[in-house]
């Protein structure tokens, strides 16, 4: 009953991981030989002979250049495997201002929590308040595995779960977390694109025992374990009502300016000692609520939302490279738009949402129709 790698449950981790990756190319070849793959996937897992594959390496350009290993679709089911058995006891753990990556949070989530902070910190905005806003240094590449791990032992050894199902969770999170794809990996992206990425972004300069990579899935998941350590940091120990968090980017608003100020070394303190980080002072923001925070994608004010310029220029430079292509794939467009508007309807933005379809679309505004709250397009019949 406590055994975590039967077929079952490996099952269940390959129908969780195709919702997203169902057509590349390895989830392809993965579900050629769907049956024998899953039943090789179990004894491997099993007789504890699996061993992690060769990653791609590339790299994305938007919003900034970041290197990304993706891991091969088996090692994706592998590492949902993990987190389905974990992610309950993590959960219970985790404070309820933390917003990435889980079940019923996200940005908007985020976004909406913020609101209801500024109104309450000012007193329904009849008060002052200031917001302290901070960032991890290199977050991802900085994880130490050691720590990561003690962490994860920590949980695991919580649980009234049987020995042999501690002792598979943890023998499954050690070989994920320590794995360096570094030494086994196919670079799909030109040399040009590499040199855009700074070292200290990079895996390829870190420390054997430093590092997760940046879009696996169990590494959101330990992202959010590791990181768990500063938020009860902040809400026990500095005794902060205010504070929320998305992945390595978090604030806290307060009535006193100087208290907020004196907080920075304090934490930076805590991750130095406890978690082997460090704050990223160039990005850290002391300001008044009033002149708005810039937070996920909005710069949310007292009593309205905004959607941030770079957001909206994205967009607008999709749809200008989509009007340069000579077959444009309609529904792509449709999908990409869609998605853009569904995140301006979380701000004040109207205005802004009826003048995408009104004029950003150009000459494919005939092929589509747009709700009555300019927040969906559709394809006309």
């Amino acid at each position: 009953m406590n055994n975590i790698f039967t077929y079952n449950k490996i099952y269940k981790a390959y129908l969780d991981c195709r919702e997203n990756k169902r057509n590349t190319a390895s989830a392809l070849e993965f579900e050629w030989n769907l049956e024998e793959n899953l039943f090789q996937l179990e004894e491997e897992l099993q007789n504890k002979t699996y061993q992690l594959d060769r990653s791609i390496c590339f790299v994305v350009t938007d919003p900034s250049p970041r290197e990304i290993f993706a891991s091969t679709f088996k090692d994706r089911v592998v590492h949902h495997i993990l987190v389905n058995k974990i992610e309950k006891a993590g959960e219970k753990s985790f404070v309820y201002d933390s917003y990435a990556c889980r079940k019923g949070k996200g940005t908007h989530k985020a976004a909406e929590r913020l609101q209801d902070f500024i109104r309450k910190a000012t007193n329904n905005y009849n008060k002052k308040a200031y917001y302290l806003q901070l960032d991890v240094l290199g977050f991802f590449m900085n994880i130490n595995h050691n720590i990561l791990y003690t962490i994860l032992k920590k949980l695991i050894l919580k649980q009234e779960k049987s020995y042999q199902w501690k002792k598979d969770i943890l023998w499954l999170g050690k070989k994920i977390i320590y794995h360096n794809p570094t030494k086994n990996y196919i670079k799909k992206s030109k040399k040009q694109k590499f040199d855009l990425i700074p070292p200290r972004k990079s895996l390829f300069n870190k420390k054997s025992n430093k590092g997760l990579p940046i879009g696996n899935y169990s590494s959101q998941f330990f992202a959010n374990l590791y990181l768990n350590q500063l938020d009860h940091f902040i809400k026990r120990n500095l005794k902060q009502k205010y504070y929320l968090r998305y992945v390595d980017d978090f604030l806290i608003i307060d009535k006193n300016k100087k208290y907020l100020r004196s907080l920075i070394k304090k934490i930076n303190k805590f991750l130095k000692q406890t978690l082997d980080l460090d704050l990223n002072y160039k990005k850290t923001k002391l300001k008044d609520v009033k002149e708005g925070i810039d937070f996920l994608g909005y710069i949310t004010k007292s009593n309205y939302v905004l959607v941030r310029k770079r957001i909206i220029n994205n967009l607008k430079q999709k749809l200008h490279n989509f009007k340069k292509i000579k077959q444009t794939n309609l529904k792509r467009m449709q999908s990409t738009v869609n998605s853009y508007l569904g995140h301006f309807s979380h701000a004040n933005s109207y205005k802004l949402r009826k003048s995408i379809y009104e004029n950003g679309l150009g000459k494919f505004k005939k092929y589509f129709e747009i709700d009555s709250n300019y927040s969906a397009l559709r394809l006309k019949c």
